[in-house]
């Protein structure tokens, strides 16, 4: 089964955040172009920018290898390429999984010849995110490579310490649900918010994160949406059960392969 990443992380990298645009391309982002793109039914990219040489930046972010990604890149591409009338695209899937990157990045059959970039953030230094001004790039750190655990908690901490109570809330409910994908350090980091920054209470009934999961479960993967409220807001199997209208029975089997 294929765990699409969660809603927490589209909500991060939709801001924009420029360095880490930069860590993955090489070259600054202009501005960000809407992501919905034309087709029977709506589809939506996760992220879309505009480059500063005119091209175009297509990121999709990946936290399970999915063997017919290749096919679903396509389909992006033709559509991203309908949309903006133009063929300079650079494409990406950006893996965040805990697990080491296996899918593949094309396609090569008969006369079809389809490839795109795919990288690990696992495999990134995350010193440039770490020293920008912007702390969506930091928040993004956390799923790369971190040498330095004391340092980045540090140097976290101490950002959200800064904010107001609303934005406080907001970011640290950002990191510990990105920070899941990363179990050597999601537990530092608990300890350390509740120690210096706030006591950790997420009331998911009055969660806009958890709100927008609700929706797009019920358009998406009910599985995959099931998975993220399980795991990120801890609520009940029995909850996610009676919210999505999924037999307890597909959840479990759901978990155990995840799990896994």
């Amino acid at each position: 089964m294929s765990v699409k990443i969660d809603i927490t992380l589209r909500s991060v990298i939709s801001k924009l955040p420029y360095q880490f645009i930069e860590l993955l391309t090489n070259k600054k982002g202009k501005k960000l172009l809407d992501t919905a793109l034309p087709e029977v039914k709506d589809k939506r990219a996760d992220l879309l920018v505009e480059m500063e040489d005119n091209s175009i930046f297509h990121l999709e972010l990946q936290s399970s290898n999915e063997k017919e990604m290749p096919f679903r890149m396509l389909e992006y591409y033709l559509l991203i390429r309908s949309k903006f009338k133009t063929n300079k695209i650079t494409q990406m899937v950006l893996y965040v999984g805990k697990n080491n990157l296996t899918m593949p990045n094309k396609i090569k059959e008969n006369l079809l010849n389809f490839e795109y970039l795919q990288k690990d953030i696992k495999n990134f230094d995350c010193e440039k995110l770490l020293n920008s001004d912007d702390l969506d790039d930091k928040i993004l750190a956390v799923l790369c490579n971190i040498q330095n655990q004391d340092k980045y908690l540090n140097t976290i901490i101490k950002e959200l310490i800064n904010l107001n109570e609303k934005e406080k809330k907001d970011y640290v409910k950002k990191l510990l649900s990105l920070s899941r994908y990363r179990p050597k350090i999601n537990e530092k980091l608990i300890n350390k918010i509740k120690e210096k920054v706030m006591p950790i209470v997420i009331d998911v009934k009055n969660d806009p994160y958890f709100n927008q999961g609700i929706e797009e479960g019920l358009q998406k993967g009910k599985i995959e949406s099931a998975i993220t409220f399980i795991k990120d807001f801890h609520l009940s199997i029995d909850e996610v059960s009676k919210k999505l209208h999924i037999p307890i029975e597909e959840i479990k089997k759901g978990l155990q392969v995840y799990d896994k």
